[in-house]
This record gives structure tokens, sequence and C-alpha cells, in this order.
């Protein structure tokens, strides 16, 4: 499989506004952008994308990462951007760059003082002034070796930085304007909440005309194909681009491990795509899910057993243990976490901000667990809905159905008959076809009563307007047998 990381597709209307940008900093008009998105979206391979250019068009690119763990200094991706920039310079050269100022860039890169050994320590000043004398050398440093070749400064994943990198930030921006510097940072924003520093800093930041967020998204179905192509090096069709589409919704990091596995089981044209979660994409959603709290995951993980999207409603009944303003909170948390969102135009209605992240969580359920919790989904669910059961058939059907081995199959097969009717006459015959072939059991010698024969005919309706004629005639005449036997005129 070649690797699809060192191939760019797609992202034209992104690049566009980061070219822009870089255009605008060669010219001497600095800009401050953003990158945001979930995991595996694709911003360090963008940013990379950026360096590449910004290094063709002349501009020296220096990179900075922020620390996840602890242990990190202070200003941490800014001291290892100007550690990696002084690292090939002998001692005469930084003093001839730095100048007076390195007395106080010297306090957050420690490469300084080290080629620098004789450097005096700066004046004492209050701590206040003595950030700001700082945060002022710095940025004048970096504008000042701007001059003579553009800057292009990259700082991923920026909702690990401290506190101290992102109040640099802040300043820095209120200096890029005249200068010939792109200032690039990447963050995931489904690590962002609102009591994040991150999030202060943007609040800041977006006063700045200088600033822009560049929000990536999944890719579109076409890039996907293009995607899929580089790295299986070969065609597929549009079923298996479909497929893939909409199980990873464009996340380039999900696509790379759904095609990675699609090629481990043998990747043939027409093929389905495995129901089971590649061990990639495990590991990056419960690093997520692992942020949250116990009592959030286990929320979480009854609510993955609805569906996508939930309730509040349902999930009072199913956690019944706790109260609304205990499941409110641990919601919030979660929306906070940007692993569920409010669903729109529903108050009181949730759903998972990713397909993926609701299958990883409900497939940690052991099997018995599961079915139990799928029983007591279904019942809940008839209690909710009471006489409007009918219009709910296909999902209460499918949770009963999900149940069936526990609590047996005949609520399963009530609303699977209602679900498939419902389907006929809105000329949804696949789908028809769907509930009545789950209602009946696939038991060929399945024993035919009023139900049974009404989900037989309902079958046979189905299959013969879907062209299969064989199939449909056995069902219908094991309908009509049952009807001229029992007198149903």
């Amino acid at each position: 499989m070649t690797d699809p990381s060192k191939e760019f597709v797609g992202r034209g209307k992104e690049m566009g506004e980061l070219r822009a940008a870089l255009e605008d900093s060669l010219a001497g008009k600095g800009r401050l952008v953003m990158l945001a998105g979930e995991p595996g979206i694709g911003k360090t391979r963008i940013a990379q994308e950026l360096a590449t250019l910004a290094e063709q068009r002349g501009a020296r690119v220096l990179w900075g990462r922020c620390y996840e763990g602890e242990g990190a200094p202070p200003y941490w991706p800014w001291a290892q951007l100007l550690a990696n920039y002084f690292q090939r310079k002998d001692p005469n050269q930084i003093i001839a760059e730095l100048g007076p100022l390195a007395t106080n860039v010297a306090e957050i890169v420690p490469e300084v003082r080290d080629k620098l050994p004789g450097l005096e320590l700066p004046p004492p000043l209050e701590p206040e002034q003595a950030r700001f004398r700082l945060f002022q050398s710095f940025a004048s440093f970096l504008k000042n070796i701007s001059q003579n070749k553009p800057l292009v400064l990259i700082v991923d994943d920026l909702h690990w930085a401290d506190t101290t990198s992102l109040l640099f930030l802040e300043y820095l921006a209120t200096e890029l304007e005249q200068s010939h510097i792109m200032a690039l940072g990447s963050y995931r924003d489904v690590d962002v909440s609102r009591r994040h520093p991150l999030s202060q800093t943007l609040g800041h930041l977006i006063r700045e005309q200088l600033f822009k967020r560049v929000q990536l998204r999944g890719m579109s179905s076409e890039e996907v194909e293009q995607f899929i192509e580089i790295a299986s090096e070969t065609s597929v069709s549009s079923e298996v681009v479909d497929a893939v589409h909409s199980r990873t919704e464009g996340n380039p990091l999900f696509v790379t491990e759904v095609v990675r596995l699609l090629e481990q089981e043998g990747f043939v044209e027409g093929q389905s795509i495995n129901s089971r979660i590649p061990e990639g994409i495990r590991d990056a959603i419960g690093r997520r899910l692992s942020g949250l709290s116990e009592d959030c995951n286990h929320a979480l993980t009854t609510a993955s057993v609805i569906g996508r999207e939930f309730s509040l409603e349902q999930l009072e009944h199913l956690v019944e243990t706790r109260s609304e303003d205990d499941l409110l909170q641990v919601l919030e948390e979660a929306s906070d976490g940007y692993v569920i969102e409010e669903a729109q135009g529903s108050i009181g209605s949730y759903r998972f901000t990713h397909a993926l992240i609701q299958q990883t969580l409900a497939s940690e359920l052991s099997t018995i667990r599961k079915v139990r919790i799928h029983a007591r989904i279904a019942e809940v669910l008839e209690e909710i809905y009471g006489d409007s059961c009918e219009a709910h058939a296909e999902e209460l059907a499918h949770h009963y159905g999900e149940a069936a081995v526990m609590i047996g199959p005949e609520k399963m097969a009530y609303y699977s008959l209602l679900a498939g009717q419902r389907a006929l006459a809105a000329y949804a015959w696949e789908d028809a076809q769907v509930h009545f072939e789950r209602g009946l059991g696939g038991e060929e010698g399945l024993d035919m009563n009023a139900q049974t024969a009404a989900m037989s005919s309902g079958l046979g309706y189905a299959l013969a307007a879907r062209g299969q004629h064989e199939r449909a005639a056995i069902n219908l005449k094991k309908a009509f047998t049952y009807y001229s036997e029992s007198g149903d005129v």
C-alpha cells in the first residue's frame, strides 16, 4: 500500500486561503492563520504542504510542536522553534543576529546561553514588565530576521500549549501586520472546550484583522476516491468509494485505516465495508474518550446502543441512577469534548459527532450487556412513544430484533411487519424487503399465521417490485395458501 500521507489530495479551497495569507506575508503584510479540525483530519499534512510552498517561494520555515504530557518548560513550542534555528549557527552569527536581544531571548531558548556561556542575565523587573520585555524581544528578533528572508512559523498541537506560550501568540499577533512573517497554528477543536486556555486566546485573536481561522472538514467523495486510488494503486468502483466515504465521513486518518483493512482482507470490487473498526481509528477515538469522566463514558456507552442520535428523555429512563441535572452535566462534558453535539431543530436531542465514536463505544460492551440494553431501550421507547409507536416501527423493530435472543421474537416480528408495510406504502421496496425478511427470521419452514402470512405477502410484493419474480412467487404462494385454507377471502 502506498503511503497516502506522502501525497496531497484535495484541499483546494483551504490551500487557496493559506496561499493568500502566505503571499500577503511575503509582501510585508504579516498574517496569523489557525488550522482547526478533529484528529486525523489532515492539519499537519496541509501545514507540510504550505511549508513546501513557502520554501519554494524563498521563505524560511521554522516548526514548533506543543507537548502533550506534563513536564515541558514554559514557551516550549517557541523555544523549540528557535532552537532549531540556532542549531547550525556559530556564536558569532548568534551575537550578530540577536545583538542586545540575546540576554532576553536566552531566557526561553537555552541553546543561546549554551553557545554564549558568558551572556549576562537581563536586569530584574516586575513580573509583568519582565514578561512584556521577553515578548517584545522575541517578537523583535523574529521580525528582524524576516527582513532578510521571510519567515513562516508553524506551531502544531496548540490544544496542548501552556498558557504562557498562548500569551506570547496573542502578543505576536499584534506585531505581525508590518512584517514578513506568517504564523500558522494548528489545534484539535474537539479538545478545546469553552474553559480551555486556547479558547480564551482565540477569543482575543478574533479581534485582529490579520487573523484567520481555516476549518478542516472531511474530504469530499471525489477526494476520497482519489485518496483510495493513490493508496491502493488501483481503480475502485463508485460503490466502494461511497461506502468508505459514508463510513469515514472523509476523515483522512479513518480513510487510511479502512483502506488498509480492506487491503489486508482482500481488496475486491463490490465488497462490503467490514463492520469491524480498524485499530488505528479505535486508538484515535479512544484517546478522546479517555479524557472524559467515568460517569460521562458510562452514559455515552448506553447512548451508543440507542444509535448515533439519542435524547435526554431516553437516557433518563436508561440511566436511572442519575438525576436529570447529573445527566445534563455529563452531556455538557461530552459536548465540550466534541464527542456529541445537540441535534439541530430538536431540543433535548443529541448526536455523536462521528459515527465511529458511537460504534467504538458500542463495541466495548459484551454481547449480553448489549442485548440487555437493547431490550430496555425498546421497552423505554414503547413507553415514550405510546399511541404513536407505529410511526416509530423501524426503530422499535431494530431494538427488539437485537434483543430477540433474550426476550423472544414476538415484538420484533410485530414491529418488522409494521415497518415493512410503511416501507411498501412509501415505495421503498429495498427497505420493505429488509423488514419482512427480518420479521420472518429467514426460516423456510416457518409456521404460517396471520402475521407471518402478511409478512410473506409483503415480502412477495417487495421482491416482485425489484424484479425477483421467482422468490416473489414463492412467498406470495405461501400467503395465498394460508389465506385460502383459513377462509380469509
